[in-house]
């Protein structure tokens, strides 16, 4: 039995300025695709602002129809195990909820699409303390500041406190094409989609229509291969990886190479998922991957997260596009 009836992707970006009319790459886009009658489009925006407001009135109209929607972000939705402690944040509430609310209480998107986030990243490089600065570095010339270092502090990183993080979390390791979510700039990085993107989901989630139906893969939902129930309304949010569908995108821009990248890349994810849930083969990449020692597993739920499409710790073979 299919587990969803809608998938939306998301191909996130934290470039500052309103972007151009033309589309164009590095620049928010969203796929959607509904299951029982195959219709898919993508959608360019010019700022986050209204990628947001695009993407929470398409769920609220998937809701009120009853729909179960599985919502997948380009961008990490956790951090390497140890964070929240590194910072000195102790609290009753799992450590990737912590982060996400002070993630969210510290990041502000001002007009013209601009935001906070490396004032953020020092922030908390600040509190995390340590013989050097870290763990979150590169910058702008621009955003130049001692808190923030321009080059990898070195990992495992040690803060003030003693708490030791590593470079990557056990899903990345599991997908070694991804990068570390500590990089904020610089080709492929995704720290600082992340420092952005997080308070977008809690947003999301949190809002009085969506938050009784909204689920966090696998922090909320842990992993199970029946993450839905068998009616909507339901909406489950995951952390998703382009290069999962490299060789589809690679195929439709080598037949038409004026195509965006990116508008490619939710299109092709879209596609993915719906094959894999039309073939009732979708849940075994929201069960618990192979491979995880207890530790792992814990971290996973609690802190770091899972990204979907990773399937083992070995760096198995990716999944077929």
């Amino acid at each position: 039995m299919p587990l969803f009836d809608a998938y939306l992707f998301v191909d996130w970006s934290a470039r500052q300025g309103v972007l151009p009319a033309q589309p164009r790459a590095d620049a928010p886009w969203i796929g959607e695709r509904l299951r029982d009658s195959r219709w898919q489009c993508e959608t360019y925006h010019r700022s986050r602002e209204a990628a947001v407001l695009h993407l929470q009135q398409r769920l609220l109209k998937h809701v009120r129809a009853g729909r179960r929607v599985l919502v997948g972000f380009d961008f990490a939705l956790g951090y390497p195990t140890g964070f929240a402690q590194a910072l000195g944040w102790t609290s009753s509430e799992a450590p990737w909820q912590r982060i996400w609310r002070e993630l969210s209480a510290r990041l502000r998107e001002h007009p013209g699409n601009r935001s906070n986030r490396f004032d953020v990243a020092c922030g908390l490089n600040e509190l995390c303390g340590g013989a050097r600065p870290g763990p979150f570095w590169a910058r702008p010339e621009n955003a130049a500041s001692a808190s923030l270092p321009p080059r990898s502090p070195g990992f495992p990183f040690v803060s003030q406190n003693g708490t030791s993080l590593g470079r990557r979390r056990a899903t990345e390791l599991a997908l070694p094409r991804t990068q570390e979510t500590w990089k904020l700039a610089g080709v492929g990085a995704v720290g600082s989609q992340t420092l952005v993107g997080i308070p977008i989901v809690q947003h999301l989630r949190q809002s009085p229509e969506l938050r009784d139906c909204c689920r966090v893969f696998p922090f909320e939902t842990r992993f199970t291969a029946t993450p839905t129930p068998d009616v909507g309304p339901a909406i489950v949010c995951t952390e998703t990886f382009f290069g999962i569908v490299a060789d589809a995108t690679a195929e439709a821009l080598r037949r038409d190479p004026s195509l965006v990248r990116d508008r490619v890349q939710v299109r092709a994810q879209c596609r993915w998922v719906a094959e894999l849930d039309r073939r009732d083969r979708l849940g075994e990449w929201f069960a618990e991957p192979t491979g995880l020692t207890p530790a792992q597993r814990a971290a996973a739920l609690e802190e770091e997260g899972w990204i979907l499409g990773a399937r083992t710790t070995a760096g198995g073979s990716l999944p077929p596009s």
